[in-house]
C-alpha cells in the first residue's frame, strides 16, 4: 500500500511537471545554454557528450547534478567551464527552461513532450536487443526530438520505441564509445584488483535495486541460479592466467559478489580513474547476455560469449526476436562443454570468431567512428539543435 501511494504521488507530480514545464517552454526567454543530465553520473554517454560540448559549443554547458561528491571527470569539465547545477532545484529549472536544447540519458523532470524551440536529444544508454518500449510504470515516459544510436538496426528500434521519426534518428555512435581507446595504467588497473589480462563479465540486471524517477522494466523476473555457468568460466580463465572481472549493472539488486572474481562497480572505478569503457578497452574478451554492451564492444573486434541461463524464462522480448540465433559469439550451453568456442576464440587472440563478428556488425549497420561524441556535435550543428560547434 505504501509503495502504491508513493507511486501515485510521484506520478501526480511528475504528470504536473511535464505539463507546466512544456507550457513554460514555449514562452520562457531562451540564453545560449545546453542541459545535459545523465545517469549515472559517470556514465559515458552523457559525459562524452558533455566533454565535447565544452570542447565545441560556445554557449553554455549546465550538467545537472542529482547529489553526492562530484566525480572527478565531471569536476574536471566543470573546472573548464561546465556550470554544475543541483537537477531537484529552481535553479536546475530554471536552467532547463532557458537551454536552447536538452540532452539526457533516461529522461528528465517527467520527459516534457519537445517543442520546436528546445529540441531534446535522447543519449540513451546503448544499442541492444531487450524490449525498451515504455511501461505504465512511474517514470516510463521518455519523450524526445532525436535519438542516438551506433547502429542502423537498433537506432530505429529504439525511435520507434519512443516514437521519434525516422529521420530524427542520429546514427553519430554512442558517445561512451570514445572511450575505448583511452587505455589505462596498469596502477590504475590494479586500484581495482586488477593485476593482469582479463575477461569483463557485464551480465543485464534481473531484479530491480533501483525505482523511482528512472525508467525501469516493471517485472524484471528473479533467476534461480544466474551464477550456474561461472564455475567453468572461472576455471577456464584461470588456466588461461586470466582473471574474470564483473560490472553489476546498476540497477542490479544482485551485486555479483562471488569467490573468484573482481567485482567493480561505479564507484570503485571513479575511486580508480578508470571509465568503463576504458576498462573494456583493454579486456581481452567479454561475457554478456542481452545487455548492450556486445554492440559497442564489437568495435574493438574480440571474443564475446553469450551467457543466458534463463534464455527460456526471461521476461522481455528481444528484437529481433532471432536474435540469439546469430548473434557474434558463443551462445553458452551449460550441457555441451560450455565456454569451449570462446576459449578456443581467447587462445586464438580473436582470430576464429572474428567473421563472425564482422558479419554481425555489417548485418545491424554499426558505425564504426572512433570520434562518435565529436560527430554528434557535428551532426547536431548541421541540424541547428547548437548555434555553433
Amino acid at each position: 500500500m505504501r509503495n502504491r501511494l508513493r507511486n501515485l504521488a510521484l506520478a501526480l507530480v511528475l504528470g504536473t511537471l511535464r505539463i507546466t514545464l512544456r507550457f513554460l517552454s514555449l514562452v520562457v526567454p531562451q540564453t545560449k545554454s545546453v542541459v545535459v543530465a545523465n545517469f549515472p553520473e559517470t556514465e559515458g554517454n552523457g559525459l562524452e557528450a558533455a566533454r565535447a560540448l565544452v570542447r565545441r559549443y560556445d554557449g553554455t554547458v549546465v550538467w545537472l547534478r542529482r547529489g553526492g561528491e562530484v566525480p572527478a571527470d565531471v569536476q574536471a569539465l566543470a573546472d573548464q567551464g561546465m556550470v554544475l547545477v543541483p537537477m531537484a532545484s529552481l535553479a536546475g529549472l530554471r536552467a532547463y527552461l532557458r537551454a536552447s536544447a536538452v540532452l539526457f540519458t533516461h529522461g528528465l523532470y517527467g520527459s516534457p513532450q519537445p517543442c520546436r524551440r528546445k529540441p531534446i536529444v535522447n543519449l540513451w544508454h546503448g544499442d541492444g536487443p531487450k524490449d525498451i518500449r515504455p511501461g505504465k510504470s512511474v517514470g516510463a515516459r521518455i519523450a524526445s526530438t532525436y535519438v542516438v544510436g551506433n547502429t542502423e538496426l537498433y537506432t530505429h528500434f529504439k525511435a520507434t520505441a519512443f516514437g521519434v521519426p525516422s529521420d530524427h534518428e542520429l546514427v553519430t555512435g554512442n558517445p561512451r564509445t570514445d572511450q575505448l581507446w583511452r587505455h589505462p595504467s596498469p596502477a590504475e588497473l590494479a586500484r581495482l584488483g586488477i593485476t593482469g589480462s582479463f575477461v569483463v563479465w557485464m551480465p543485464t540486471f534481473r531484479q530491480v535495486r533501483a525505482v523511482g524517477a528512472v525508467r525501469v522494466h516493471d517485472t524484471a523476473a528473479p533467476v534461480e541460479d544466474a551464477h550456474a555457468e561461472l564455475g567453468p568460466l572461472l576455471e577456464g580463465l584461470r588456466a588461461r592466467g586470466l582473471q574474470l572481472v564483473v560490472k553489476p549493472h546498476p540497477l542490479d539488486l544482485d551485486r555479483r559478489q562471488l569467490p573468484g572474481m573482481v567485482t567493480v562497480d561505479d564507484d570503485d572505478l571513479a575511486a580508480a580513474g578508470v571509465s568503463l569503457y576504458a576498462l573494456l578497452g583493454v579486456s581481452s574478451g567479454l561475457v554478456t547476455d542481452y545487455s548492450s554492451v556486445w554492440v559497442d564492444y564489437l568495435l574493438v573486434d574480440r571474443p564475446i560469449a553469450f551467457s543466458v541461463p534463463d534464455r527460456a524464462s526471461y521476461d522481455r522480448e528481444l528484437y529481433p526476436a532471432d536474435v540469439l540465433d546469430w548473434v557474434p559469439g558463443e551462445v553458452v550451453d551449460p550441457a555441451s562443454r560450455p565456454f569451449a568456442s570462446f576459449f578456443a576464440d581467447l587462445d586464438a587472440a580473436g582470430l576464429l570468431g572474428a567473421t563472425a563478428r564482422r558479419d554481425v556488425a555489417k548485418r545491424i549497420g554499426l558505425n564504426a567512428s572512433p570520434s562518435a561524441a565529436d560527430d554528434l556535435v557535428t551532426a547536431l550543428v548541421k541540424l541547428g539543435v547548437l548555434a555553433s560547434g
